[in-house]
């Protein structure tokens, strides 16, 4: 039969194209296809390193998703920007490719009671994806000295620093230590704790993306089929059997289906496919297959709010604000980087300070203190950020005109370890319907208040003589320091960084919110895996990038184990493992 594959990977987007090469490549004898329900771009204008903070609003590229009203948010609909094609998400992210602390994959570990996710191991697999390019231009030196031997050198995907320092960024990093915040020279060693330039997932000006480690390493037994989304999986019993698209095609699967669809489709597919509440299956009339409480549920995130203040001359990102407004220079420089890929295109927006801060006072209040146990623990360790301070990223507000004989500074303010949990449920059971997304952001009050706490300390940054050039006043910004001006300014002005996950969340059999083990595999079925950020059973403090990719080798060698027999080292070695 032309469509009967051992392995079926619905989804073609950071993890799942990862672990359809990765299997093929190792399994030579089995046959894995890839369904995508986008289309394949008939170009790789999308991969300039540039357009990192734009690329996203690209239709073809978004699958235009949008949340409900947040009632916490002044019922603001939010969009939200999920990658659609091969590559998926990691053609239109901002190219962060941070791991997180060390912390959060030992509290991952003890959360689905396997040592396999541990920060030591962890740490091993980050080096089988990457192959980092540890070069820093010398005046970065003082600011970025990532160890070889602590960064993978043979992965398939390209992360790199900066080859060239893009004017400002230095001054930006200058004042941050002057105020206080640590130097972090290695912010993937396993403390982000610090303030440090971001590594990219990127190299040379082009970006670094699931569909580029395909399309270089494509095995001969490996296929991918675009424009097929799935409706449904097909059971046998309660064993996955195989998939049916909406435009009436079976895909067979001889071994395995594997569900990589990412944290909203994800779940959707699961419950039009009979896996998941029965409530809300019965809901839509949709046959039972499985009664699984969890999916769909404990949607989490991360948010942040931008703030943005006016200075003397001379601070600030003033070459790449000016680049940015000059039409006629970015035509002349991307018709540049369309021929060979070099140019000035290269240089502007080449740099991302991100800052991993704590803030103690939080652990002294009453919404802390109402956490369980293992929340508490986790936040207090000394390498589990609070928040982050992205310097570097696009201009908000972007309407915004620099006048002249100014500068200006933009900087957001993330929370991390947010308690606030949504949930993805069903508009109805026709497939061609987006699922409901609910974030539900900002309904717990731990999440108001830590915030609240590190909104109020950025500004006293702004404020501070730790930025030389007088301080002009803030051009977006809470109207004061109180708590009810700081409320308002986040109902107002919070928007997600896009790190969704956690809907089909990985943990212990006895764990009744629980959808998949360790193992990946799905409670209550067979032949069914959930390979994507769906399955996280906490958030890590990063950027999530890294964490998709993560979670395909992690499956890969799992599943590889299984059908190999391959016991893979464990130890930082890995070479057997196919890069």
């Amino acid at each position: 039969m032309a469509n009967s594959y051992d392995f079926i990977v619905v989804g073609a987007g950071t993890a799942g194209l990862l672990l359809a090469t990765r299997l093929a490549t190792a399994l030579p004898d089995h046959t894995v296809v890839v369904l995508e329900s986008g289309s394949a771009y008939p170009d790789n204008t999308h991969l300039c390193q540039y357009d990192k903070f734009q690329v996203f609003e690209r239709p073809d590229l978004d699958l235009g998703y949008v949340s409900t009203p947040q009632a916490f948010l002044r019922d603001r609909e939010i969009p939200y920007f999920r990658g659609k094609g091969p590559g998926g998400s990691s053609n239109i992210n901002f190219m962060v490719y941070l791991y997180g602390s060390g912390e959060d994959y030992n509290h991952w570990a003890e959360l689905v009671g396997d040592d396999f996710w541990r920060w030591d191991q962890t740490q091993r697999r980050f080096k089988e994806i990457e192959t980092f390019h540890t070069e820093v231009p010398g005046v970065l030196k003082k600011y970025a000295h990532p160890l070889t031997e602590d960064h993978g050198q043979k992965g398939p995907l390209h992360v790199s620093l900066p080859s060239h320092p893009e004017n400002g960024i230095t001054g930006i990093l200058d004042a941050a230590t002057r105020y206080g915040m640590p130097l972090n020279l290695d912010v993937n060693s396993g403390c982000p704790i610090g303030i440090s330039i971001a590594p990219s997932s990127s190299f040379k000006g082009y970006r670094s993306t699931s569909e580029s480690i395909y399309t270089s390493r494509r095995p001969g037994n490996l296929t991918m089929v675009t424009d097929a989304k799935v409706a449904k999986i097909t059971f046998e019993n309660k064993v996955a059997v195989g998939v049916e698209t909406i435009d009436g095609r079976t895909f067979v699967a001889n071994q395995e289906v594997i569900l990589s669809a990412g944290c909203f489709d994800t779940p959707k597919i699961l419950l039009l496919s009979g896996i998941g509440p029965k409530e809300e299956l019965s809901q839509h009339n949709i046959q039972v297959i499985h009664d699984l409480p969890g999916v769909g549920k404990n949607l989490s995130d991360h948010v942040l709010v931008c703030l943005g203040a006016s200075y003397a001359q001379g601070f600030g990102l003033l070459d790449r604000w000016k680049f940015d407004s000059d039409p006629d220079a970015r035509r002349a420089a991307r018709e540049q980087w369309k021929q060979d890929g070099t140019g000035v295109i290269n240089l502007h927006r080449s740099c991302m300070i991100t800052g991993w801060l704590k803030e103690e006072a939080i652990l002294k209040t009453d919404e802390y203190q109402s956490l369980g146990t293992l929340s508490k623990q986790h936040l207090a360790h000394g390498s589990v950020p609070h928040y982050e301070i992205i310097f570097g990223g696009p201009q908000i507000p972007p309407t915004y005109v620099i006048p002249e004989g100014t500068s200006f500074l933009c900087a957001g303010v993330g929370l991390m370890n947010m308690q606030s949990r949504g949930e993805v449920t069903l508009k109805s059971a026709n497939p061609n319907n987006n699922p409901i997304i609910n974030p539900n952001y900002m309904s717990h009050p731990y999440d108001r208040r830590m915030l609240s706490l590190a909104v109020r300390e950025i500004m006293k940054f702004f404020e501070s003589g730790a930025i030389e050039p007088e301080f002009n006043g803030y051009v977006l910004a809470p109207k004061s320091q109180s708590d009810e001006d700081i409320y308002e300014f986040i109902e107002e002005q919070l928007l997600p960084i896009f790190h969704a996950n956690g809907t089909v969340k990985m943990g212990k059999a006895d764990d009744s919110a629980a959808c998949t083990d360790p193992n990946f595999r799905v409670y209550g079925v067979e032949k069914l895996r959930v390979v994507d950020l769906s399955i996280c059973p906490m958030t890590p403090n990063n950027h999530l990038q890294a964490t998709a990719y993560l979670v395909a080798q992690a499956a890969f060698e799992k599943m590889i184990a299984e059908y190999s027999g391959v016991s893979l080292p464990r130890d930082g070695g890995g070479h057997s493992i196919p890069a």
